[in-house]
């Protein structure tokens, strides 16, 4: 698959890899005729990277806008989600599904008590504090 990007090279290869989830290196830049008017670039994005599931942070925590949610985190994955509290507690939920995530970061500022408690922990997911 090919995209066509009106970008300078450079920024073009940072949105794609940023936007399909792969890095510089598994991203084949095709540039145009340098002495074209047209600064277009395509960029072929490898067959393995399409149709990557992005839901997530990769397991990484984000910062969440919340009264007792400090930082969250989603892989797909492994579908575990990660609740920091500002308290400092951690916590692991076990086979999320993603909408659970989605959900999850759609209702700040009240995440934990719309999403978190009544479909986590009342809804029975298997969890686990991992505060070290």
């Amino acid at each position: 698959m090919t995209y066509h990007l009106r970008v300078l090279p450079v920024l073009g290869v940072l949105v794609v890899a940023l936007l399909f989830g792969c890095s510089s290196e598994s991203a084949q830049v095709v540039a145009n005729n340098p002495t074209d008017d047209d600064s277009s670039l395509q960029v072929e994005i490898p067959q393995d990277a399409q149709g990557v599931d992005d839901t997530g942070t990769g397991g990484a925590l984000i910062p969440i806008d919340s009264d007792n949610v400090a930082m969250a985190g989603y892989d797909a994955q492994t579908r575990i989600m990660t609740v920091m509290f500002h308290q400092g507690r951690i916590y692991e939920y076990y086979d999320i599904p993603p909408t659970l995530w989605e959900a999850f970061v759609a209702a700040q500022p009240d995440p934990w008590s719309l999403v978190g408690y009544p479909q986590l922990v009342q809804g029975g997911y298997a969890y686990q504090e991992i505060t070290p």
